[in-house]
Order: C-alpha cells, then structure tokens, then sequence
C-alpha cells in the first residue's frame, strides 16, 4: 500500500492516491464469505474493512461498469423503496433491521466497480469453500466434544452457523463441486470429492430441513445441466447413492416424522399452532393476508410483527402463542406484505436480471457459481426469508456483483 502526498498553494498537506494492491483488496471482498458460516461479529468486521479499503482505494470511479449490470437499476430501486417504506411503518426497529438487510446491495454496486480478474474469482471461491469447510471440521470436534465450545442453539454439528443458513451454503457449495470436479477449475479433483463428502454428511446428520429438500430438487437439475453422455448417467446413479444416504439417515428421518406430525397438528388446531412448520404456515397465511389488504404500499418496512398481532387478534389468521413473527418465511411474501406490489416487483426484477445474466454465461464458471448460488436462493426463499437474513443478503450481494465476461486465463 503506497501513500502519495501533496502540499496545496495554503500550505495544507491532503493524499491525492492511495494504491491498495488487488490481492488486498480482493482478499477484503471475499472475507465475509469466508467469516459467514464462522461468526457475524467478525463478518461485520471484515464488512467494515472493506467498505474502507473500497473507499482509500477509489476503485467507486469506475461507477460507470454499473451501467452494463442488468440488476443495477431494480436493486437501487428495492433499496430505495424499502428504506422509504420506513415512512409508513409503525416499528421503526424492525425496519431499520429489514432496510440494512436492503442495505446490503450496496456491496453489489462495490464489487461491480472492481478490476477483476480469473484468480480473484478463484481467490473467493476458494475462501467461500474454506469458510465452509473449516466450520465443518470445527462442528465434528464441537459435537464430538474433542472442543470446549457448543453447537449454535445446542444443535449437533452445525458448528458456529445458524442451522437454515448452514443447510443452504451447504449446497450451494455442493452445486458448485459439481463443476470443479469435471473441470478441476478452482480446487483439484480430490479435493473437490473431500469436501464433497464432507459438506454431504454434514448435511444429512444436521437437523435441517431446507437444504435436504433443496438438495433433492436442485442436485438433479444441475447434473442434468452440467454433464453429457454417460457421465450424467454416472452422476445420477451416484445422486441416487446420495438420496439413499439421505433417506436412512435417522436424522432425516425425525424430521420428516416431525414435520408429518406438524402438518396434521396445524390441520387439526386450525386456530393456534405452536409447532415449528405449523408457525411457517401461519405466517405465510398471514403475509398473504397483509397483501391483499395492503397490496400497493405494503404494511411498512419491518411492520410485520405488529401486522400479524392485529389480524390474529382479529382471528383472521392462525394464533402463534408467545411466538413474534418478524417475516413470512417466505421472501417473496414477506416482500409484498411489507412493501406490496412494488417490492416484490423489484426484488423478482432483481433477481431475475441476475439469473438471466448468470444464465447466459452458465458455461463459465463464474457464471455457473453465481447461478447455482441463485438457484438455491430461488428455492429456498419459499420456504424461508433470505432477502432479509444478515448472512444471506451479504451473500447475495456480494456474489452477483462477478462479471460474467470470460476472463483470459490467469492463476
């Protein structure tokens, strides 16, 4: 890092350049991906380090790239009219939660203005990978009690993550393995089949159930798109391994037992559900609800909580006894009833700008990282709200910002 300094005519001493090298700068962008699955407070940390190093670095001259990112405009816009809808909300609280959630997509705008190239897109996914599998081993020997430390909410073998968001990055790196195991991009062959493994029985022994259905639905889908010829059919048959592994694996098993059992609690107690997936669907009912008497404004940035307490007071929804409901757990439900029809044009208009540009360049491995790391966004936001949750909105951000234009080839 150089400093270069100058003196003005009044004697005044300012810092005309900054230089930060590339590397620096790109190992500060990558870092929150790294940190996410290990811990928020140094996730935050590293944010902070970046936002300062983008700012001495100058790289925000280069604002005019953004104007060739299709998802520049509705993600200004989705921020934009989320931190207006803190006019009309009646929990400012809350809504400043949800609009630095939207806030975010800042990080987007930096890292489309950064000079990339091929092995800083290797840098960060290789970190992204690390990130994963150093919470892994650490999740082993913290179940195992080879260490001190326990399991987020007492849960085995999720380590320091938060176990929804766990299950999800958990697949979005297996979708990615997919590709660097054909084509040893990023990591070698072996490696990709280790971690492979083990980000597979992390997630069949891990009490969750977002991931295992997106691994049913996704993994078939994305080895249909990547392999041909026999090798699909290998890869199939081995995925056909994997749900076997997954189908008898007790853990699975109690939570589709559970969730079986939430199911026939929350048809038969209509009126007041307590149970896990029977509260997911009283709050989908209820986001539902607030669009349709809400639909062009929404209820307000981060209102939903208060919302959702009024129309059950109302018997209007399923009552959730001394449970506060702060989203839909669904994105796109939670959007529109919160901002109604306009956010949740923006934030589909957003993401699918996103996916269509990752679409075409499917073929590339930025544009295969960025689409499977969409796709599992798409899914999982039907049953969960990720444009709202810390690690995932960082996420989405800061991974739909890599061009897509293929990069000549540089290590």
């Amino acid at each position: 890092m150089k400093n270069y300094i100058y003196e003005n005519q009044d004697g005044m001493v300012r810092m005309n350049k900054i230089r930060i090298p590339d590397a620096l700068m790109f190992t500060l962008y990558a870092l929150p991906l790294f940190l996410s699955p290990l811990s928020t407070a140094a996730t935050g940390i590293s944010l902070g380090l970046l936002l300062l190093g983008y700012f001495l670095s100058g790289h925000w001259r280069n604002w005019r790239v953004l104007r060739t990112r299709p998802w520049t405009l509705p993600y200004a816009l989705l921020i934009a009219w989320t931190f207006l809808g803190l006019v009309w909300t009646s929990d400012m609280y809350s809504g400043m939660k949800v609009a630095e959630a939207a806030g975010y997509g800042i990080f987007a705008f930096m890292g489309a203005t950064l000079p990339w190239q091929e092995r800083w897109v290797k840098l960060l996914i290789r970190l992204f990978l690390a990130g994963i599998a150093l919470n892994a081993l650490l999740a082993f020997m913290m179940t195992w009690k080879t260490l001190p430390w326990m399991n987020t909410d007492n849960l085995p073998y999720t380590g320091f993550s938060d176990h929804i968001f766990l299950s999800l990055v958990l697949i979005q790196a297996l979708l990615w393995l997919l590709w660097d195991f054909q084509k040893s991009w990023a990591i070698p062959k072996w490696l990709a089949v280790l971690l492979g493994l083990l980000f597979f029985v992390q997630l069949i022994i891990t009490p969750a159930r977002s991931g295992q259905l997106a691994f049913i639905v996704l993994m078939p889908v994305a080895i249909w798109m990547l392999y041909c010829g026999r090798w699909k059919y290998w890869a199939l048959a081995a995925l056909c391994i994997g749900l076997g592994a997954l189908a008898i694996s007790p853990v699975v098993q109690s939570r589709v037992e559970l969730g079986i059992s939430n199911v026939e609690q929350f048809i038969a107690h209509q009126n007041s559900t307590t149970t896990s997936l029977g509260i997911r669907l009283a709050t989908m009912e209820a986001g539902w609800r607030m669009f349709v008497e809400h639909p062009l404004l929404g209820v307000g940035t981060g209102n939903f909580a208060l919302e959702m307490r009024h129309l059950q007071n109302e018997n209007k929804v399923t009552k959730t006894p001394q449970i506060i409901n702060t989203s839909a757990a669904n994105s796109y439900l939670s959007e529109a009833a919160v901002l109604g029809l306009p956010g949740l044009i923006f934030l589909l208009w957003m993401m699918l700008a996103a996916t269509l540009e990752s679409w075409k360049s499917r073929k590339y491995p930025q544009g295969w990282f960025v689409l499977m790391y969409l796709m599992v966004f798409w899914f999982g936001g039907i049953y969960n709200t990720l444009n709202w949750g810390y690690d995932n909105a960082i996420g989405l951000a800061l991974v739909i910002a890599i061009p897509m234009i293929p990069f000549r080839s540089r290590v």
